[in-house]
């Protein structure tokens, strides 16, 4: 019989995995969603070339269109201007991305969802299933309780839930998140409201002072966005703790925020029609990401960065692809059903694999989310002291930031058959981890990377 595979979660991690899996006859894969019907609650995204190409290798091309994401006309990625001047301090550029398809997309988050859900058979989803606890065996497979009581029990569970994963907490129950002092605000619509606005970027456009945010964009060929973020002391700063993702928001507190910032930023403010706000949390790298041979983590539920790169739906769809790949080299399309009494061993593979490839690789971007964390807050409380950086030197520290291409035009499949290679030739697991060291000085983060081929032990099981 083939593998029983529940994923745990219809978001965006979930649908990718799925759709990557069902051609292959030794799965049998189903999503349980908590949510009673499939509604996009989020905003814009932003897919970089990464996510495109794997997108496009796994068949789900229709969302790389002009009509669902925008790419600016200018070819470059990103342009971050001064907040009261409005000039260009900064640009990030594609270094090898020659198809313009594969350039850096911004998106209303729904109609990715409906362009992977085209690729997903509509009986595997299973809406209205919230999870209560996850608990496995090695030798005996997974059940998984739900909060209306029933249960089911299955040979693989993939938590692809969320910064907020149930299943992660019933295997690292100590995993806590903290709020990184970002308060966000966000809204996406139609772009008819704010095309006559004189000057108005059709680029992609972060206005900034050093520490808060106004990116402003065009979504898709019809739609605007825009996300605003400024940063607070957690500590002191209660009054903007509420972590509710999706809580309705005045436009006044951006206008007020934002007061002193150029006219351009305070024209669109003007044309927001609605806006909602949370506060971003992370938490730390976690040890594994799976458990007892029969469960693994996927996305936000994985790696919980807290949105930072606008990274978060591109992690998650080269999340999938790896995992998918690691079930088709241990389980191959081509090949038979591997014996019950083989399939731990078979799960240690592929979750061994899947792990060497996106562990190193989302663990650096944690640790520079993390060292941007500590620099932010200590700037913040330089400025508030009155001791803050100048305006020169903002600027130079604009001139310098870091180098993003690791991240945006990462080849995950490529990194994939490395590992598979250095593995296959040791004789012995996967291999294959990162080494970083990251060093913080004032307003800069600063990683060095070294990438040292060891062999990646077996997990411990809880």
């Amino acid at each position: 019989m083939p593998l029983e595979v529940a994923i745990i979660g219809g978001g965006i991690a979930g649908l990718t995995l799925a759709a990557a899996l069902q051609h292959n006859p030794n799965l049998r894969v189903n999503i349980y969603e908590r949510a009673t019907e499939l509604k996009e609650i989020g905003a814009v995204i932003g897919l970089a070339p990464n996510a495109l190409r794997t997108l496009e290798k796994i068949g789900v091309a229709d969302v790389l269109t002009d009509a669902v994401g925008w790419r600016n006309p200018n070819g470059i990625p990103m342009t971050f201007a001064h907040y009261k001047t409005g000039e260009v301090i900064s640009r990030d550029f594609f270094r090898n991305v020659p198809d313009r398809r594969h350039h850096f997309a911004r998106m209303h988050r729904a109609r990715l969802q409906q362009g992977l859900l085209k690729h997903v058979a509509p009986h595997v989803i299973h809406l209205g299933k919230k999870v209560a606890s996850v608990a496995a065996h090695r030798d005996q497979g997974a059940t998984v309780t739900f909060s209306d009581g029933s249960t089911i029990n299955t040979d693989v569970v993939i938590g692809a839930d969320g910064i907020k994963s149930k299943v992660r907490q019933s295997f690292v129950p100590n995993h806590t998140l903290s709020w990184t002092g970002d308060v966000v605000f966000r809204t996406v619509f139609n772009y008819s409201l704010v095309e006559d606005i004189p000057n108005l970027p059709q680029n992609s456009t972060h206005f900034t002072n050093g520490l808060d945010f106004f990116f402003a964009t065009r979504a898709g060929s019809d739609q605007y966005a825009v996300t605003a973020t400024f940063i607070v002391d957690p500590r002191t700063d209660h009054q903007y703790s509420e972590t509710d993702w999706n809580k309705s928001a005045s436009v006044d507190t951006l206008r007020e925020r934002y007061a002193s910032w150029n006219s351009l930023v305070l024209a669109i403010i003007d044309r927001i029609p609605w806006v909602r706000s949370y506060t971003n949390i992370a938490g730390r790298v976690l040890d594994q990401w799976s458990f007892e041979d029969r469960v693994t983590l996927l996305g936000d539920a994985a790696h919980t960065h807290g949105g930072a790169f606008a990274a978060g739906a591109a992690l998650a769809i080269d999340d999938a692809y790896a995992l998918s790949l690691a079930f088709e080299e241990v389980f191959p399309s081509s090949g038979g059903i591997v014996p019950q009494k083989s399939v731990p061993d078979q799960l240690l593979r592929v979750f061994d694999l899947y792990e060497a490839v996106r562990k190193p690789h989302s663990s650096k971007l944690l640790a520079i989310v993390e060292a941007h964390r500590r620099n932010n807050l200590s700037q913040l409380a330089k400025r508030r002291s009155g001791h803050g950086e100048t305006d020169e030197e903002f600027r130079k520290r604009y001139t310098a930031r870091m180098d993003a291409t690791w991240l945006a035009e990462h080849d995950v499949e490529a990194t994939f058959r490395k590992h598979v290679e250095v593995g296959n030739v040791a004789g012995k697991g996967n291999s294959a981890t990162v080494e970083e060291k990251i060093t913080t000085v004032p307003g800069k983060v600063i990683v060095e990377i070294t990438e040292a081929e060891v062999h990646v032990p077996a997990r411990a099981t809880l």
